[in-house]
Formats: C-alpha cells, structure tokens, sequence
C-alpha cells in the first residue's frame, strides 16, 4: 500500500506538469499575432463610427415615411414599361449586412492601410398609387449595394490617449477615405465630383473617394450648430434605358445628413441642368446643421436611376444606384 501511495504520487505529479505545460503552451500568443488580432477587431468594429458603411439604409418600411422626405408626384413620366403612376415614398430596408471583407497592407512596422469591403443586401421599396386603384401599393425590388472605404491604422503609443482616435486595444485609426457604394449587378451612375460649400464661403472638392484621404480628426469637416451647408454634384448616367422626368433628370439625388446609429435625414436635390463644359448633370442640395455635438457623423450623396424609382418592372429597370458617403463633425 505504501509503494502505490507512493507510485499515484509521482503519477499525479506528473500529470499536473504535463497539463500545466500544456496550458502555458496554449495559451501563448505571438505578440505580432495578437497585435492582427486587435487590427481586425477594429475593423470589424460596428461602433467605430468612422467605418460607418450602411447610412443608406431606412431600417423599416415605417421609417420611409419620416418625414424627411417629400417628393413630387411621378405624372408627366412617359409610359416606358409599367411605370408607376404616383410614387410617394421609396427607401430602402437592408435585410442583411455581410461581414466587412478585408485587406491589410503594412506601410512600415507601425502602420497599416486597411481596405474595406461590405456587402449590403435588402430590398427597395416603392410606396405608389395607380391611377386605376384607390389603395396605395407597395413595390419591392431585390438590392445589393457594395460599400468600400479605405483607413490607415496606426499603432497607439502609452501617451496615446486621444479619444478622437477611435479603435480597439494598441490600434487607432489615422486617417481614413470617404465611402463610395455601388449596386451590383447593375450600376450606370458615375459621380465625378463634389463640392461642399460652408456659410463662410469655404469649399471642399471631392473627386475620388477612395483615395481621398482624411486625417482623423484634423480633416474631418466640421460644421456649426445652425449652418447651413450645400452640396453640388456632378454626374452622368450611362443607362441604355434613360427614364427621363419632368425636369429632364434620368436619376433623383437624394442626401442622408446626420448618420449615425441614432439619427437619419433625407433631402431631395434639385437637377440644375448639364455642364456645358463637360455634358455632366449637375445637382444641388442644403441641408441646415441642426444636429447636437457628436464624435461624428456622416453625409451620403445617394444618386438613384429613376427607372428604379419609377418602373415596378425589376427585368427592365433594376436597382441601380451610386454614393459617396463623408464624415463630418458638429460643433457649438
């Protein structure tokens, strides 16, 4: 009895080494490893506000009506296919947000360009009256919206400690792009350019946004409570099929201004007719700054064909829609 007592000694002994060894293997990591790790968590972040990649989208059929909105009935349109007589409201309701896709590419040992990619899938819906019918009806077409945006994260330092930087564990977004949006398959809409204009006089020229490059916070735009702001746009829609409107437009612009989480605004712009100089259609839009002081915000410039507003015919006239989207900041 007294040599088994000794043998289960040297046996348990044993096996705690063996699964103390073993857990301090596990549960080492490679320190580059983990510093990936935390990058990656940064990106994949939902509450990293500058990444922000679903402004578009209305949340709910209800929210269509919210009064941001107010747009023209559709009459004087010509009967192309099955065009709606009166359109209402329209939105969108993303029914399923991908996981951001990805790609790091090492600047130098402390820095890293990170490209991001997002697949937005849902519905768009038209809320319309026929001229035939007393109730209103309600029109779905299948959506699929690419979101891409670029960011360079660097890493945070111990007298880091600047807020404005958001992001997770040793890594803080440096500066980052403005997002641009595409629909897929069907996307004929090409922004060339944007011009924000402040009450000041002031001016910012966008022309490409994914290497347009924002030092966070220093370039982010910012805006006073009670400013007003415009947006000029220049396009052209390529589209073999143009729903020409009453004002001569072959797409609608609207701007969603205040995006975060908790806020969404809509305004229509109004088609100024094409730049002689380069035969591009030309768009305005304000939005007045009414919105309390928030770490950021974002405003979409969200350029839609109005065959997908105006035809309930999903084969002839899709979704089809282009934005760019930018941050910005609001101070007292």
């Amino acid at each position: 009895m007294k040599m088994l007592g000794i043998f289960l000694g040297i046996f348990l002994t044993t096996m705690v080494g063996i699964v103390g060894c073993e857990k301090d293997s596990s549960s080492a990591v490679d320190d580059n490893t983990l510093s990936e790790m935390e990058l990656q968590e940064s990106v994949l972040d939902e509450e990293n506000d500058y990444l922000l990649d679903w402004g578009i989208d209305d949340g709910s059929e209800g929210n269509i009506y919210d009064g941001y909105s107010s747009f023209p009935k559709a009459f004087g349109f010509p009967k192309i296919a099955d065009s709606i007589d009166e359109v209402l409201r329209f939105g969108r309701i993303i029914n399923h947000r991908f996981r951001r896709q990805f790609t790091f590419t090492r600047l130098n040992p402390d820095s890293v360009l990170v490209s991001v990619t997002r697949q937005l899938n849902g519905k768009f819906v038209i809320f319309g009256v026929e001229t035939n019918l007393q109730d209103t009806s309600i029109y779905r077409k299948d959506l699929t919206h690419i979101a891409r945006r670029k960011a360079i994260f660097v890493k945070r330092h111990a007298s880091d400690q600047n807020q404005d930087n958001p992001g997770r564990g040793r890594w803080r977004i440096q500066s980052v792009t403005l997002g641009e949006g595409l629909s897929q398959p069907t996307e004929t809409i090409q922004i060339h350019e944007v011009v924000v204009h402040n009450s000041m006089g002031d001016s910012i020229v966008f022309t490409d946004p994914l290497e347009t490059f924002l030092a966070v916070p220093d370039d982010i735009p910012t805006f006073n409570t009670g400013e007003t702001v415009t947006i000029r746009v220049k396009l052209e829609n390529s589209t073999p099929n143009p729903f020409i409107g009453q004002d001569g437009a072959t797409e609608t612009l609207l701007l969603h201004f205040g995006r975060n989480r908790y806020h969404h605004g809509r305004k229509r712009f109004t088609y100024m007719g094409i730049d002689p100089a380069t035969g591009y259609s030309i768009y305005e839009g304000f939005w007045q700054i009414g919105q309390q002081p928030y770490r950021v915000r974002h405003a979409i410039v969200d350029a839609i064909d109005n065959g997908t507003i105006y035809d309930d015919n999903e084969i002839a006239y899709p979704y089809n829609s282009t934005t760019w989207c930018a941050p910005y900041r609001v101070t007292n």
